[in-house]
């Protein structure tokens, strides 16, 4: 006796166009919001327009970077620290950077100073969550990174900070004035460590570059913490990626 097909086959079909149109219509979706995007550079997120666009948000007149479109008391608060800086500063150069990553308006500005023993250079950040209007924290960027303040100051620690076994010269604790051989300073890493971590969510600044995500840290600031040292050279930042996005 033949089996019955036509019911089967007929459901199986209804149940193949079925998923085929439902595809398709996820993959057009897809498609036209990435065209709207990179076309008109806007996106509706919860009634919400946002711009990828940075001069929907920031616009340069003379050397001051001014936000619109943002928080008035944070366009406010970024243009007075970029007054402070210039104001009471001899500055030699100015180099700014910006950009929207993941709905965040990220802007670094890096000033060069003219000072007494050499040059050096003053860095202010500013990163926007344009969804909610409101600053991200350094611990949320640290979060977006999978990091921490601890892994940082480690990182720190182990490349700028520990003394190489062949240093012919005694150290001395910038906090307590004990005087150190290396191995004894080497030996309390640990305790640097630690000292550097509670240091760093008051000096550290990061930002998002080229959809990676950057700090930036004054060496004299990690000194302070732990061990003297000449101060033309402290004068330096460490600048480093600490992720991809």
């Amino acid at each position: 006796m033949k089996k019955k097909k036509g019911k089967n086959s007929s459901s199986k079909r209804i149940i193949l166009v079925g998923t085929m149109m439902i595809c398709i219509i996820i993959s057009m979706s897809t498609y036209w919001i990435f065209a709207y995007k990179n076309k008109y550079g806007y996106l509706h997120i919860n009634d919400k327009i946002i711009s990828y666009k940075v001069s929907d948000y920031a616009y340069v007149d003379g050397n001051i970077i001014y936000l619109k479109n943002i928080d008035n008391k944070i366009a406010n608060d970024f243009k007075d620290k970029q007054l402070d800086i210039i104001k009471n500063n001899d500055i030699i150069d100015i180099r700014m950077d910006s950009g929207i990553y993941n709905n965040i308006l990220s802007i670094a500005i890096s000033y060069v100073i003219a000072a007494d023993l050499a040059n050096y250079e003053e860095v202010l950040t500013i990163n926007v969550n344009l969804k909610t209007d409101t600053i991200v924290t350094n611990e949320e960027l640290l979060n977006m990174a999978n990091t921490s303040y601890k892994e940082i100051a480690t990182s720190i620690y182990n490349e700028y900070i520990a003394l190489p076994t062949d240093f012919k010269y005694k150290v001395t604790d910038s906090i307590t004035d004990e005087e150190m051989t290396v191995a004894e300073f080497n030996n309390n890493s640990e305790k640097y460590i630690i000292r550097i971590r509670e240091k760093l969510p008051d000096i550290m600044k990061l930002y998002i570059k080229d959809n990676k995500i950057y700090y930036v840290v004054r060496m004299n600031e990690i000194n302070k913490v732990c061990y003297y040292t000449h101060t033309d050279i402290n004068m330096n930042n460490i600048t480093k990626e600490i992720a991809e996005l």
